[in-house]
């Protein structure tokens, strides 16, 4: 069963870890992440299934055409309608999108994922590219 939470209510707060420190180790904060647990991919299963059927190219075009059309159709709720009206990624994250879906619908967005970590941040893209070269000197993967 889906729900909705607009409240947030299952949040990226630690109360709402529950057992999840003990399976998968302390926690770590890192500014604009939270965890994917089991109660956000429920929560977020509908959302997910929108964000990747953006990968075909007749969605993208209904999209495009009518984003409100092509959202009721797909049965998304207000609330998850509001937030990718508002393209607001980090509540898309809480809620429960996926970040590989939001990937593949990057393009019918009208974004990437520069932007959206920028984003998330608090930054430019141009801000945080510079940030991420900086972090990375030195590394195997540095770019």
């Amino acid at each position: 069963m889906v729900s909705d939470d607009p409240a947030g209510k299952a949040g990226c707060d630690p109360a709402s870890a529950g057992d999840l420190d003990s399976i998968l180790g302390p926690r770590v904060a890192i500014r604009g992440t939270c965890r994917f647990t089991p109660a956000r991919a429920q929560r977020g299963f509908r959302l997910n299934g929108f964000l990747t059927s953006m990968r075909e190219p007749r969605q993208r075009a209904a999209f495009a055409a009518d984003p409100e059309r092509c959202m009721a159709e797909y049965g998304l709720s207000e609330h998850e309608r509001d937030l990718l009206r508002r393209r607001d990624y980090d509540a898309l994250l809480d809620y429960g999108a996926s970040n590989v879906a939001l990937g593949k619908a990057s393009f019918a967005l009208g974004t990437t994922i520069i932007e959206r970590g920028a984003k998330g941040r608090g930054q430019s893209a141009a801000e945080f590219i510079a940030e991420r070269r900086a972090a990375n000197r030195g590394q195997a993967w540095e770019f």
